[in-house]
C-alpha cells in the first residue's frame, strides 16, 4: 500500500508499505479518509517529535477489517474513528485521571503508524463506533474537535460569556461552532485572511475583525488564541475584560516566547488557561457532528492525493483550504 512517511525533519514522501496485521489488543482498520493537521507539519520541519520512519495521520476514521485477540468491544464491520492518543494508564499523571498529560504518552500517527494510507492497526482501546448515520468522511472530524471540547470545558463557560477567537482555520471555526451551540451571543472571529472571516459568519460568529481592528478597544470575557502565532498572544490579552481568561490552544514553536505584564493580570484578576488534546471527549465530538451543531460540509476542505498531502505537509504548493484531506475510500463520499 502507498503510506505518507515522516522519515526525519525536513523529509517526507509517499512510499511503499506492507498492510499491517493486528495483533493481539489491536484491531486493523480499513481507512475511509485521513484528515491533515498543522501538528504534521510540526513534526515534519522537527518542531514537533515524532518518531523516524511513521505514517503520518492522526485524524482518521474508517471501518474495522479485522479483529486481533483478545478484542471484544468492536466487531468487524463496524465503522470507527480512532482517538490517537494513547496512555500508559499506570503513571502519576493517568491515575489521577489526567491521561492527556501521561508521561509515558504514545500516539498514532506521531510515535506509531497512522491514517494516512490505506489501511493502519491501533490498539482496539482507541477505536470508538460512529453514532449511527454520521459518515466516516465527516468523522475524521472527530479528533480535533474532541480537543476544542475539552478545551472550552476547561475554561468552565458561563451563559453570557463574550468571547473573541483568533485564527480561523479549522479549530477556530470549531470554537465558533461549539460557542453557537452554547448560547453565546457575542462571538467575535479574528484572523488576517478575508475568506476565513467569511467562514466565521456562515459559522455563527456575531463580529468579523482583522488581527489590527481587534487593537482598537476590543473588550471581551474570553480571548482564544486559537492560530499557533505568538503575535496574536498580546493582543489577545490585552483584550481581555476585568476576571477575563485567555484561552491558549493553538500549537506555537518551541521556541516562541510572548510578553506577559504580571501587574495587569494582579489589578484585572485575569486567567490564563492551557488546553492539550482531547481526552474523553471524543464521544461528544461525533454527537456534535452527528447533530450538526459541528457542521462537516463547512469545515471540510480540498480532498488531495497523497503526493499534493506530501506538499501540504512541507509546505509547499497553492494555499490550501481547510480542512484538507484524503479520501482513500471512495464509497463514503457524499
Amino acid at each position: 500500500m502507498r503510506a505518507l512517511v515522516y522519515e526525519r525533519p525536513g523529509e517526507v514522501r509517499v512510499a511503499d508499505r506492507p498492510v499491517p496485521e493486528a495483533k493481539p489488543g489491536e484491531v486493523l482498520i480499513k481507512v475511509a479518509a485521513a484528515g491533515l493537521c498543522g501538528t504534521d507539519r510540526h513534526i515534519a520541519d522537527g518542531s514537533y517529535h515524532g518518531t523516524p520512519g511513521i505514517v503520518l495521520g492522526h485524524e482518521l476514521a474508517g471501518v474495522v477489517e479485522a479483529v486481533g485477540e483478545g478484542v471484544a468491544h468492536v466487531a468487524v464491520g463496524t465503522a470507527v474513528c480512532v482517538d490517537p492518543n494513547l496512555a500508559c494508564h499506570s503513571c502519576a499523571q493517568c491515575r489521577a485521571g489526567r491521561p492527556n498529560l501521561c508521561v509515558n504518552a504514545q500516539a498514532v500517527g506521531v510515535t506509531r503508524d497512522g491514517g494516512l494510507a490505506p489501511y493502519v492497526a491501533v490498539p482496539a482501546e482507541l477505536a470508538t463506533p460512529l453514532p449511527s448515520g454520521l459518515s466516516p468522511v465527516h468523522a475524521i472530524l472527530g479528533e480535533p474537535l474532541s480537543c476544542v471540547v475539552h478545551a472550552l470545558d476547561r475554561v468552565n463557560l458561563q451563559l453570557g460569556t463574550r468571547a473573541a477567537v483568533w485564527g480561523l482555520g479549522t479549530a477556530g471555526i470549531m470554537m465558533i461552532q461549539c460557542l453557537k451551540a452554547m448560547g453565546q451571543e457575542t462571538i467575535v472571529g479574528i484572523s488576517h485572511h478575508a475568506d476565513h472571516r467569511e467562514l466565521a459568519l456562515r459559522a455563527g460568529a456575531t463580529r468579523i475583525m482583522t488581527q489590527e481592528e481587534a487593537m482598537d478597544g476590543l473588550e471581551v470575557d474570553l480571548a482564544i488564541e486559537a492560530s499557533g502565532s505568538k503575535t496574536a498572544f498580546e493582543p489577545a490579552f490585552n483584550a481581555l475584560a476585568p476576571g477575563g481568561k485567555l484561552l491558549l490552544y493553538g500549537v506555537m514553536n518551541p521556541w516562541d516566547t510572548v510578553t506577559l505584564k504580571p501587574e495587569t493580570m494582579f489589578r484585572k484578576e485575569l486567567q490564563i488557561v492551557a488546553s492539550y488534546v482531547g481526552p474523553k471527549t471524543l464521544d461528544r465530538a461525533l454527537a456534535l457532528l452527528k447533530s450538526g451543531a459541528v457542521d462537516a460540509r463547512l469545515l471540510l476542505g480540498d480532498r488531495l492525493t497523497l503526493e499534493e498531502a506530501c506538499q501540504w505537509v512541507l509546505k509547499q504548493g497553492p494555499r490550501r483550504k481547510a480542512k484538507a484531506h484524503v479520501i482513500f475510500d471512495d464509497s463514503f463520499l457524499d
